[in-house]
């Protein structure tokens, strides 16, 4: 495993890991040690700091399979609860409106953890206090990395072009380059080591058509060729092993709520963009929340009762990509629902209204049935429904 890091990372780590320990049994005993106390690790020595520093020593830690797996999740803080401990607030502001008063509530976003190993509920500590409202959460395994991607600002409510990038720790935050152009509501996706951005809207709710690609390590912005058309409230996704990335959905400018059908990919290798037909079955549903990307291919949810279950193949116009589509029924009805996708499985989150927990639920397959089963119950504080969210092992 040490061959395979950086020749600079790598002298420093074949030093004595652990007095009178041979290296390779020194690596075995601390790749065991569970996630939460990795930050700790790192502060020992330098050789444990740049040991943990490496995205290696996840890989060796998912071979000897005790790596953990987070779900990250961006999502509104709940109001304050007189008899839990409080996560979060929510600034209230009054406007007067004809004479009266109008009670409007700005939520406050956080960065909240489950460690679907170990099965605890954490929230990221944000140097600003707040993270921005409605932003992209985007994982890059390759790199130990987690991304937060323009949105609001919290006070003015206009989109921003921020780059917040999380460290493999957890614990240390630092501003990536900004995007070019300012967006919200936007695709998104990792593919492979970079991360790609298309459409969402500007300050002036236009759907936009211009599409970006961010180099982690480089931390550099480029842009890339614009989709053929605007693209707000767009779904973004991984193409597998092509390396695509594809845009499903959103509208328009001048025709807003009324998501498309299809959606757009882009080849990085012919810097160029194909339509996808018959992606999106649900024009009068946002995809957001409601799709999920798997070995099987895109898997869309729905609460509408199904007759039989629907299943169909999409093509490009390029004949280079194709989808394999499935609809899926979700377990319970209602807008207080997020399919979400963990480790490359299908997670459920419905909401919990009040002071209630909500619950997490995931499907398996039985003879080719799909049966949801309980999974664990969120507490208070985590049961809002997120807005965007990542996984990744560490």
């Amino acid at each position: 495993m040490i061959m395979d890091m950086p020749k600079n990372i790598a002298g420093e780590v074949s030093k004595a890991l652990i007095p009178g320990l041979p290296p390779e049994l020194a690596m075995e005993c601390l790749v065991k040690v569970p996630y939460q106390h990795q930050s700790a690790m790192r502060s020992v020595c330098r050789s444990w700091r740049s040991l943990l520093s490496d995205p290696s020593f996840t890989r060796e830690r998912r071979r000897y399979g005790k790596a953990e797996l987070l779900l990250c999740l961006v999502q509104p803080l709940s109001p304050p609860n007189p008899s839990s401990k409080a996560v979060g607030e929510t600034e209230t502001l009054v406007v007067e409106e004809k004479s009266e008063k109008r009670v409007s509530v700005t939520p406050r976003f956080g960065l909240s953890v489950y460690n679907a190993t170990m099965s605890t509920w954490n929230r990221v500590a944000y140097p600003q206090l707040q993270i921005p409202l409605f932003c992209e959460c985007v994982a890059v395994q390759d790199a130990g990395k987690i991304l937060l991607i323009g949105g609001w600002d919290p006070e003015t409510l206009q989109p921003v072009k921020d780059v917040y990038v999380l460290e493999g720790s957890g614990r240390r935050w630092r501003r990536g380059a900004p995007m070019m152009e300012a967006r919200s509501f936007f695709a998104c996706a990792s593919v492979g080591s970079k991360v790609y951005v298309a459409g969402g809207h500007d300050e002036q709710k236009n759907a936009l058509r211009s599409a970006e690609v961010y180099d982690v390590e480089r931390d550099e912005w480029s842009t890339i060729p614009s989709m053929a058309e605007g693209r707000d409230e767009c779904q973004g996704f991984s193409m597998g092993t092509g390396l695509g990335f594809c845009v499903l959905s959103g509208y328009p400018t001048e025709s807003q709520g009324r998501f498309k059908q299809d959606g757009e990919v882009y080849d990085p290798m012919k810097k160029s963009w194909s339509r996808i037909e018959n992606v999106w079955p649900f024009p009068d549903t946002s995809p957001r929340g409601r799709t999920v990307v798997d070995t099987r291919g895109l898997r869309c949810f729905t609460d509408r009762e199904l007759q039989s279950q629907r299943q169909w193949e999409a093509k490009d116009d390029s004949r280079k990509w194709k989808l394999d589509v499935e609809v899926t029924q979700l377990p319970t009805s209602g807008s207080s629902v997020y399919v979400g996708s963990s480790g490359g499985e299908a997670v459920v989150m419905i909401g919990g209204r009040g002071e209630s927990e909500g619950v997490m639920m995931n499907m398996t397959k039985e003879k080719n049935v799909g049966k949801w089963s309980h999974v664990n119950d969120i507490p208070f504080g985590f049961s809002t429904l997120p807005f965007s969210h990542a996984s990744i092992y560490v």
